[in-house]
């Protein structure tokens, strides 16, 4: 499986396991390292945004659903433990949750104001390039320096390519 499959799996598995008796009360989101966390992400998006209370509260529900439509999908297209998902499913879930992140983003900056939306918008395309780096990760890393030959053009240009202080 490629890493952004298993990456995702991983994310998606984490994601989809119901709080334990040491979770939080009925209606609070776990702290967890992977998936949407609705209090952090109410958090980072009331610090660069600016958001009112008004907007806080709103915001955080657009987030709570967004977390259960995910969860929602992903719970059958993670298939069980003794047979994992397939690709075709992982791809389906992973397209899937793009939408649905549209879907919360739009209705999220409806209700911002003009600057609000900038920020927003901003950070969205900040997010999508390291979303889209992320996926990239699956190709081979470059070689080493000093493996697989010499610079098609010679090596001469800035840099030199040579070790450091040279």
């Amino acid at each position: 499986m490629p890493l952004a499959g298993l990456s995702l799996a991983c994310c998606c598995a984490a994601l989809a396991q119901p709080d334990g008796p040491g979770g939080p009360p009925p209606g609070q989101t776990q702290p967890s390292e992977h998936g949407p966390n609705v209090e952090r992400q109410l958090k980072r998006l009331t610090q660069l945004l600016t958001l009112t209370d008004d907007q806080q509260t709103q915001v955080k529900g657009l987030l709570t659903d967004q977390r259960q439509q995910i969860i929602a999908l992903l719970k059958p297209a993670m298939g069980s433990e003794d047979q994992p998902p397939s690709r075709e499913a992982m791809e389906a879930a992973r397209t899937a949750i793009k939408a649905i992140h549209a879907d919360t983003n739009a209705k999220i900056a409806a209700l911002l104001s003009d600057d609000q939306k900038t920020k927003f918008a901003a950070w969205e395309e900040k997010r999508a390039q390291a979303s889209a780096q992320h996926e990239n990760d699956d190709a081979p890393p470059p070689p080493p320096d000093g493996e697989g030959g010499p610079p098609p053009d010679g090596g001469g240009g800035p840099g030199g390519g040579g070790p450091p202080g040279d």
